[in-house]
């Protein structure tokens, strides 16, 4: 009494992309309200970032430049 199965694999897998494709839909909708809440400006919070880094460095916005032909040093672990 085997069955013929051929089909089967196929199937399954519309099943399952079908089920995390409603999941993925009522997760968006239970949390709608969190990403219409949140002002996400790129810019903004680059800027706030790179400002936030060279303040913790003690210098300017950018990196200095090596031009040696000396490989570079690795920072320190405190």
């Amino acid at each position: 009494m085997i069955e013929d199965e051929a089909g089967q694999s196929s199937s399954e897998y519309i099943l399952l992309f079908g089920a995390i494709i409603v999941v993925a839909i009522l997760a968006l909708v239970i949390y709608r309200s969190y990403f219409q809440r949140s002002a996400l400006n790129s810019a903004q919070d680059t800027s706030e970032v790179r400002n936030n880094t060279a303040d913790e460095a003690g210098g300017g916005g950018t990196p200095p430049v090596n031009n040696s032909s000396e490989p570079p040093v690795p920072p320190s672990v405190p």
